[in-house]
């Protein structure tokens, strides 16, 4: 008897066997053998199964799984992309604090294939990348994919019907599970946000906000203010909110780097940002060939800086006296910040940060730096370690989003291994896209995406087309499961973190890469450049992977082979070149 797993897989394959099954058409000694292998034998090979495909997540990631269903790039699937919030955009759509803006250039932080040539300014706004998105899935076809207002809560995969159990809940609505065969986790590492570990919170009697969950309202002016955080976030809040406010305590716990920014031979002067004219906008909307070798002479720029990143390169050398000079004069108001400000660790340990008009905020009246940590919140507002109090209106905390790379919800795989709890203590992940005990899990920037340098965009275009091949080799070649080889997440791993020693992101410097360590491991970057990255993706190594056939007997490993005709010279109307 087949296995419950073989046969689903058999009413998988119902629509694709012949209606009138002929003499010749089948391979009769599987008749009686194994009911998979007499069914595959009767279609031509390239045939795909039928497969539900359930992803977490509508920002980037879930849109550009969307768009390979809606293009034929994966066929036979059923998409569901699950959405905790009420429309698409993931952090784009749950970030709007002051200053919101992308570090990235704008032109390479969207799809190659829906490019826009209309965006304001080269860093853009977060609405305007939020209302790019919107744009891309109405453009693209790509909502009816998408349930919005549903927050999966778990998820099990269960190994005698290879099958992931995901556990859903509705906005006002019951819990219900539903079945998939591949499940994606696109929920992305910029999404689980943190309070800062101050004791005394609940004490504060004010108004008190985290950068990534900002109210649709409030009013800051005449206000006195603390910002707490000097990270990407903190140093664009700074500049924002400073001509609104009475007076601002930025509290100053670590050195960091405030760099020109990225791409910035493409950048204004000093890296600042450039607003496009309507005059260049209309251009590029009607030269596209003149737009996209704009984007793609930006994208050379930003893979051509890698080799800073090495600290003891020419280039890392290079970076550091220019960013040195950079912020000397930048802060000249104030010399006095600069030997408490500019870091003795290398540039990029902590992310670039462009930070225009950040150095400049900081010699404003409005602005007394509190330097070292904070001892507690208290009613009033904040203590220092050295006991020195400051009330304060409104407490901005600009502290990040934890970065353990752990799911959200319990995610239970083989053996019983959840990987939420497994990943709390060791996230051992290869390539960034697939873990141990996992089947069919797969996994947008995981640990070792990489997040340290260039648009995450592009990366993560690359992670679908290389989760494309793994389901498209499901489909054609009788396996119900793919799982990476025990051994394979951690031998990556090892060779991830013996490489990043190298880098200047192993600095000793409190970072976002270390999960806001100072001398974590760093096991959120890839070893290597993006370009080092995307080849290995373009060519997977199926061998690092076990996979499990619908037909348990060896013998029947190529059974898959089909009827010995291609798919394509099978149609009644052949529109594929067969020469």
């Amino acid at each position: 008897m087949p296995s419950t797993a073989a046969e689903e897989a058999l009413e998988e394959l119902k629509p694709a066997l012949p209606k009138d099954l002929k003499r010749g058409e089948s391979t009769e000694a599987y008749r009686d053998r194994d009911h998979v292998a007499y069914a595959l034998s009767q279609i031509p090979l390239g045939t795909r199964r039928a497969l539900k495909v359930i992803a977490v997540g509508a920002g980037f990631s879930g849109l550009s799984i969307a768009r390979e269903v809606e293009v034929g790039s994966l066929q036979n699937v059923s998409l569901t992309v699950f959405e905790k919030n009420a429309s698409v955009g993931g952090t784009w759509y749950e970030n709007r604090y002051p200053g919101y803006v992308c570090d990235i250039p704008i032109h390479n932080y969207q799809f190659s294939w829906a490019p826009y040539p209309h965006f304001p300014s080269y860093y853009a706004a977060g609405e305007a990348i939020h209302q790019y998105m919107e744009d891309v899935a109405d453009q693209h076809h790509l909502r009816k994919y998408i349930k919005t207002s549903h927050k999966v809560v778990g998820a099990k995969w269960i190994e005698e019907r290879q099958k992931w159990q995901v556990q859903v809940v509705q906005t006002d609505g019951a819990p219900f599970v539903e079945e998939c065969d591949v499940f994606l986790n696109a929920t992305g590492c910029f999404n689980d946000w943190k309070w800062p570990n101050i004791a005394g919170r609940e004490k504060y009697r004010g108004e008190l906000l985290h950068s990534a969950s900002w109210p649709k309202s409030t009013n800051l002016a005449g206000k006195t203010v603390a910002l707490i955080g000097n990270g990407s976030t903190g140093v664009q809040i700074l500049p924002a909110i400073l001509d609104q406010v009475e007076k601002v305590y930025v509290f100053i716990r670590s050195k960091t780097w405030i760099t020109a920014g990225f791409a910035q031979k493409y950048a204004g002067p000093n890296g600042t940002n450039v607003v496009f004219s309507e005059e260049q906008k209309k251009r590029w909307e009607e030269n596209p060939e003149e737009y996209l070798e704009y984007r793609k002479s930006i994208e050379l720029e930003l893979n051509s800086r890698f080799r800073l990143y090495l600290k003891d390169s020419p280039e890392q050398k290079e970076a550091l006296d220019f960013s040195i000079n950079q912020m000397a004069e930048k802060l000249a108001p104030k010399p006095e910040i600069i030997d408490k400000l500019v870091p003795d660790f290398a540039v990029g340990c902590r992310r670039a940060t462009p930070g225009n008009g950040y150095l400049e905020a900081l010699c404003s009246d409005k602005v007394e730096i509190v330097w070292g940590e904070i001892g507690s919140f208290e009613e009033t507002g904040l203590t220092s370690k050295s006991g020195v109090s400051y009330a304060v209106d409104t407490i901005i905390c600009a502290t990040g989003f934890n970065m353990s790379f752990s799911p959200r919800f319990p995610t239970i795989g083989q053996n019983g291994v959840d990987l939420q709890k497994k990943w709390d203590v060791s996230p051992e992940c290869y390539l960034s896209v697939t873990a141990a005990d996992m089947p069919n899990y797969f996994i947008y920037l995981g640990p070792g995406s990489p997040i340290g340098h260039g648009s995450v965009v592009t990366a993560l275009q690359r992670v679908t087309q290389y989760i494309v091949k793994f389901i498209t080799k499901l489909q054609v070649e009788n396996y119900s499961s793919v799982v990476p080889k025990p051994h394979i997440p951690k031998a990556y791993q090892k060779h991830a973190l013996a490489w990043l020693e190298k880098t200047s992101w192993s600095s000793h410097c409190v970072s976002t890469y270390k999960n806001g360590k100072q001398d974590g491991d760093l096991i959120s970057l890839h070893p290597g450049s993006r370009l080092h990255y995307f080849y290995l993706l373009d060519n997977p190594r199926f061998e690092d992977f076990d996979w499990k056939s619908l037909c348990p007997d060896p013998d029947l490993t190529f059974a898959w082979l089909g009827n010995g005709f291609i798919f394509d010279e099978s149609q009644s109307e052949i529109s594929a070149d067969l020469t």
